[in-house]
């Protein structure tokens, strides 16, 4: 398949070309992972796409990594990467940073998701999304902030093109961008918008087969994966999901199946919190953990949030058993 990209449309940057020995310049090949699938890496060079089979012998890898190849396409070395997202992607610029202004408004979730963001040295900037149909806009933004005082914080209707001109910064050629948000935050919206032009030379163009890179009108690319949506959840090991379990046992009393614990008659976990049974900040931070999800579309429950319950209820049997003892 050919291929009309150049670095720079990949995402080359100079953080990269300074890794590279006169010899990569002058007889190897520079190639971009634009998916994982199994066993195979799908790459992208200036020359058109190969693929690479995953061996013992060979560094973890993430789609966004830059490795260097020689001419018959065989992996020679992995360059270092300017930020990376738990073996799950690498080398985004920056991250944008989803929450909407309505009842979801979730300053702690904001906060969790600045944390994962630092944690892999990419730059973040918070989009509070709805802005339209809020009636308290800049309390919450200046809520937001107060977070940390050098934070970008941006105000949009993720419906209107002009609303996010703000964005544009943030957008330009070769720069990799991933978003991360909750269920109904606005990401798909905030997606298609971005993509939509009425240059028929700039429509987005996907880097491969899968989609998980594709360069956007403006020249940016991005990134966007199903293990990127699922990090929040995914990062969580058993311990900290052992520390919710007396929280997740409380559950099994709530007069509603369905109960998502906000006032709902019969809460179970609201009724512990009002006598002081359990602290309400963990619970927040259970909710927060619960709910975190990247799809905006899907109502059902994750792989990762099953994995999260399934491990939970063990940690919670294992307690018994050992009390017993």
């Amino acid at each position: 398949m050919d291929s009309t990209f150049t670095l720079l449309d990949l995402g080359w940057q100079a953080y990269f070309q300074q890794q590279l020995s006169l010899d990569d310049l002058e007889s190897n090949r520079i190639a971009r992972i634009c998916a994982k699938t199994g066993s195979h890496y799908e790459l992208v060079t200036e020359s058109g796409f190969f693929t690479l089979e995953d061996h013992s012998d060979m560094p973890n890898m993430a789609v966004g990594d830059w490795i260097v190849a020689d001419t018959d396409n065989n992996f020679l070395r992995l360059l270092e990467s300017s930020s990376t997202f738990e073996n799950i992607a690498s080398n985004i610029d920056t991250v944008f940073l989803i929450c909407a202004l309505n009842q979801d408004f979730n300053l702690a979730l904001i906060k969790r998701y600045l944390e994962l963001t630092h944690d892999a040295q990419a730059d973040a900037v918070v989009i509070l999304t709805k802005a339209d149909t809020c009636d308290d806009v800049m309390e919450k933004r200046a809520q937001v902030e107060k977070l940390d005082p050098l934070l970008i914080v941006e105000t949009v209707n993720a419906l209107d093109s002009e609303s996010l001109t703000c964005l544009s910064p943030f957008l330009k050629k070769g720069k990799t961008i991933a978003l991360l948000g909750a269920v109904g935050s606005g990401k798909s919206a905030l997606i298609n918008t971005l993509m939509k032009t009425s240059d028929s030379t700039k429509s987005p163009v996907n880097i491969g087969t899968s989609g998980s890179l594709k360069i956007m009108p403006s020249g940016a690319i991005l990134l966007d994966t199903d293990s990127m949506r699922e990090l929040q959840l995914s990062e969580f090991d058993g311990t900290t999901i052992a520390n919710f379990a007396d929280i997740i046992a409380l559950e099994k009393h709530c007069r509603f199946s369905d109960c998502r614990h906000e006032g709902e008659p019969g809460c179970a976990i609201k009724a512990a919190v009002k006598a002081n049974q359990i602290d309400e900040q963990r619970v927040a931070d259970f909710l927060l953990l619960r709910n975190e999800d990247g799809d905006d579309d899907q109502v059902t429950k994750s792989k990762p949030q099953e994995k999260f319950y399934r491990s939970a209820q063990s940690d919670i049997r294992a307690r018994k058993h050992s009390s017993a003892e």
